[in-house]
């Protein structure tokens, strides 16, 4: 089932609501809100992917309606357009300063109406796959220490250590942060080590050892399969991260 992403319609103008609803009911699921107070427990009870919010309304203004949702954490990072006969530059201004991220003068025309609400959708979806992403790094950065003494904290503050290694030698901050989520799955092989060997309370023997150190190998089989940026230098972090500047790490013994 095609996932629908829901928009909350909101002016006092029942007209107005119809005509954006002609306008995107084929592709949008729409919730309806006639009046400010109504719109802000809509926001709060359904959480819409966006908003398209009218300014003069009687009780709560459009301005003070975006103000309040900015300021609730559970409504704050929902993009709001606002929606307005009122068409002077001042008033797209106040807009833009209370947290709207697009601003449409009515009467509207329903191809700007779609091509603005596509753009800002995009965003929305751009930003879930985003945090998707992230939550799967995170999964797999801790699943390499399931069965391991390491906590979560060893893992991200390894991250941290290496994106600000990489930012002092010169990396731009967006690689650098790349290089911080790689490296919370540097252990990711781990996850093919038997527990007894991860868990021994004693020196393991060279045949354990042998088996242990196969995680680098088996942590860049697993990442080395992604074609994403992220993942690929992942594999690479995974793959080299027990080798040491003399040549006497494993398992290539680079130097």
């Amino acid at each position: 089932m095609t996932h629908r992403f829901k928009i909350l319609l909101v002016d006092d103008e029942p007209n107005n609501l119809k005509l954006l609803q002609q306008i995107l009911k084929t592709t949008y699921q729409l919730m309806f809100a006639t009046n400010g107070d109504k719109a802000i427990s809509a926001a709060i009870d359904q959480v819409p992917d966006l908003i398209l919010l009218d300014i003069m309304m009687p009780g709560l203004t459009g301005y003070e309606v975006c103000s309040k949702l900015k300021a609730n954490p559970k409504t704050r990072d929902i993009p709001v357009i606002f929606v307005t006969a009122m068409g002077e530059l001042e008033d797209e201004a106040a807009g833009f300063d209370v947290g709207a991220v697009d601003y449409i003068q009515k009467p509207v025309s329903g191809a700007i109406v779609l091509r603005r609400v596509q753009t800002h959708i995009s965003l929305v979806r751009s930003d879930k796959l985003k945090d998707l992403a992230i939550s799967t790094i995170q999964m797999l950065g801790e699943a390499g220490h399931h069965h391991d003494a390491d906590t979560g904290d060893h893992i991200w503050r390894m991250a941290a250590y290496s994106s600000a290694i990489a930012k002092a030698a010169g990396w731009s901050s967006h690689r650098a942060e790349y290089l911080e989520f790689a490296a919370s799955m540097h252990d990711t092989g781990k996850i093919g080590i038997p527990s007894e060997i991860l868990q021994a309370p004693r020196k393991l023997t060279k045949k354990e050892w042998d088996i242990m150190k196969t995680h680098s190998q088996i942590g860049y089989d697993i990442l080395c399969k992604s074609k994403n940026e992220i993942f690929i230098m992942a594999a690479d972090v995974a793959l080299a991260h027990h080798e040491r500047w003399d040549g006497t790490g494993y398992p290539n013994q680079q130097s």
